[in-house]
Formats: structure tokens, C-alpha cells, sequence
């Protein structure tokens, strides 16, 4: 069975996200403002947007648009969706076994979520379980 997460304007936050925590249990989904995104690159402390709004609510392109993936679709590709059609800094992010957490870079952003999932999974990374 493929695993699939699809959103539009209308979904939380918080939906999404533990969607798909639920598909990709080691590595998560992180959204910023673009404003956001640029605090972060200056090495500024950033708090990411508040997770009951939906998308709609926070995103910074106007218009309809929806994004679906599979663990097929690879990291670079989904980033680059949330930027076109939501506004929205997308990242995909994980967690190592020491609790530090990191953004996929290099060669993650070329490889598939499942393959990156299991991956970390094999890296000893922790599970990300939604609340």
C-alpha cells in the first residue's frame, strides 16, 4: 500500500504533521514563514508557525493549490512544492540518536522520503511521535 500525505489550503497545521509523522516515523516536516526562513539561515532563534492555523491561514502565496506525495516523491521536489504553491519554507528534518536535530542537506535532498526514512531509521535515529 502506498503511503500517501495530501494537503490543501483547508488542512491544520497539526494534521498534516502528524500525518506524516504517521507515514515517515523517522524523519518530520517542519514549515516556516519565508520571514522565518531567513532568521534561521542568520543563525537567529526561530519558533515555527503556530501548528492550529491551517494552511490557508499561514501561507504566503495566494491561490489554490494542493500537494500530495508518496514515499516515492523525493525531499528536494516536496521543499520545492510547499515554496511554489503555499509560499511555505518547507524542510525535512530528523532527529539523531542524541536528541540533536538536523535538516536534510547534500545527498538527502535527493532521496525519496521512504529511502531517507529508512535510512534513519538503520542511523539509529529517534522516532518523532506526534503528540
Amino acid at each position: 500500500m502506498a503511503r500517501e500525505v495530501s494537503t490543501t489550503g483547508s488542512k491544520k497545521l497539526k494534521t498534516l504533521m502528524k500525518q506524516f509523522n504517521e507515514h515517515f516515523p523517522y524523519i518530520r516536516i517542519k514549515l516556516l514563514s519565508s520571514n522565518m526562513a531567513a532568521k534561521a539561515e542568520r543563525g537567529e532563534t526561530i519558533f515555527g508557525l503556530d501548528i492550529e492555523k491551517t494552511l490557508s491561514e499561514v501561507r504566503e502565496k495566494t491561490g489554490s493549490g494542493k500537494i500530495s506525495f508518496t514515499g516515492r516523491k523525493n525531499v528536494k521536489t516536496i521543499e520545492r512544492e510547499f515554496d511554489e504553491i503555499f509560499g511555505l519554507y518547507a524542510q525535512i528534518c530528523y532527529t539523531k540518536a542524541d536528541g540533536k536535530r538536523y535538516y536534510t542537506t547534500g545527498s538527502d535532498d535527493s532521496k525519496t522520503l521512504t529511502v531517507l526514512n529508512r535510512e534513519k531509521e538503520a542511523a539509529g535515529c529517534k522516532k518523532d511521535i506526534w503528540n
